[in-house]
């Protein structure tokens, strides 16, 4: 292994997951419409055969449309938060004197810690490093060129055994 190692961006992976997480909200939206369009048309057609019981499919429909929407939303919104910080680029920089996370510099004797914390609801694995005065910083890992295990045996080797990328959250 050299004494520097690379972790970069690729806003293309961002900008796919983008696009999934606005089709899943569109397509969401869209099916909640056709499917109270389709009640209320049966509704209008055979008045005695769905008669009392077409209100309660036509609003039963709709909440559940969307309470899934919404989680489609915040899905949405989380990817697109992520997207911005996915900028082309060093996105983790290590050497044998330090660690670049997110254009922070950490030396090895002040880095407190180094944790993966797995993503939910749209959002991708954060690599947050915590110096020893407890500012963070994180980085999206999800969106970067580099999977949680290599990169800490790149952190083991360079900072000597000093730090290390608690990867326990994953489990």
């Amino acid at each position: 292994m050299s004494d520097e190692y690379g972790v970069y961006y690729r806003p293309e992976v961002a900008l796919g997951r983008l696009k999934n997480a606005r089709s899943q909200l569109y397509w969401r939206l869209g099916t909640t419409a056709f499917g109270a369009a389709a009640v209320a048309v049966a509704w209008y057609f055979w008045p005695e055969q769905v008669g009392a019981w077409a209100p309660y499919y036509l609003w039963t429909s709709l909440a559940v449309g969307v309470a899934f929407g919404a989680v489609n939303l915040v899905q949405l919104l989380r990817a697109q938060a992520d997207a911005k910080l996915a900028h082309p680029g060093l996105a983790v920089g290590l050497n044998r004197d330090g660690m670049l996370v997110n254009q922070r510099w950490l030396p090895w004797p002040e880095v407190g810690s180094v944790v993966i914390k797995p993503g939910a609801l749209g959002a991708s694995s954060s690599l947050i490093a915590t110096g020893r005065d407890r500012a963070t910083t994180s980085v999206p890992l999800d969106y970067t060129d580099t999977m949680p295990a290599t990169l800490d045996t790149a952190v083991r080797v360079l900072s000597s055994g000093r730090a290390w990328v608690d990867l326990s959250r994953l489990d």
